[in-house]
């Protein structure tokens, strides 16, 4: 037994020995591997497709029927401004309820004299609407509700956004993939080392945002996209 032990732990400790050497070669194959990162960019231009614009206006009565008439012809004057003279469709407008507000509910100091009229009525018309440029230009028109006697108690500006991001994103992840390439060609070029292949990729956040603050309905889309290249 003793005859058969010695040659079978020597064997072992051999293949042990050996083991830890193809191991330590494999490790310093993979930890000599250089990398390099690279990030490209890609945007773009485009113009918004949808807008949303919520167009609120106000009155005020001391009976609440008188009150509820006024609204009731507000509401059709914002509607005859939208349809009739700026063309949107009846699918894209969407009147709100109404609220309305009690004034001789609100404490007032005790000289204070009592408001002229008790109710104030508010409501608001949705509009929704793929026409950008009709909007902005029923927006530049806004007055002529002033002249027909609607008081906007607020008047915010449409919101625009982008919705034909997958029409657009396999392009710009190729433009942005392209310029990564470029980057990571040049610093191969400065370092001087050859590019290998690539080993990683990774596409980052798309962002639309407003071109700027005059012309919203103008939108940038941008794409970063990460990637790592073998350099020998």
């Amino acid at each position: 037994m003793r005859s058969f032990f010695a040659p079978a732990l020597v064997l072992a400790c051999g293949m042990a020995v050996a083991g830890s050497f193809i191991g330590k070669g494999i490790a310093d194959r993979h930890s000599g591997q250089r990398l390099i990162s690279v990030k490209g960019l890609a945007e773009r231009s485009v113009p918004a497709t949808l807008a949303i614009w919520n167009i609120g206006y106000q009155c005020s009565a001391n009976d609440l029927a008188q009150l509820n008439e006024k609204l009731k012809n507000d509401t059709q004057s914002v509607r005859d401004f939208l349809i009739k003279k700026h063309g949107f469709a009846e699918s894209e407008i969407a009147v709100q309820p109404p609220s309305v507000t009690d004034k001789s509910l609100i404490e007032r100091e005790r000289d204070a004299p009592a408001p002229a009229e008790r109710y104030v009525g508010y409501q608001s018309i949705l509009l929704r609407s793929a026409r950008v440029d009709a909007v902005k230009t029923c927006q530049s028109d806004m007055s002529e509700l002033l002249q027909r006697g609607v008081i906007l108690n607020y008047r915010t500006a449409p919101t625009f956004s982008y919705h034909e991001l997958n029409q657009i994103k396999p392009e710009m992840i190729q433009e942005a993939t392209r310029n990564a390439r470029i980057a990571a060609e040049q610093f191969s070029k400065d370092s001087q080392t050859s590019l290998g292949k690539l080993r990683n990729a990774s596409q980052g956040w798309f962002q639309v945002e407003d071109r700027d603050e005059a012309t919203p309905e103008q939108k940038v889309v941008r794409v970063v996209v990460e990637v790592q290249y073998e350099v020998e």
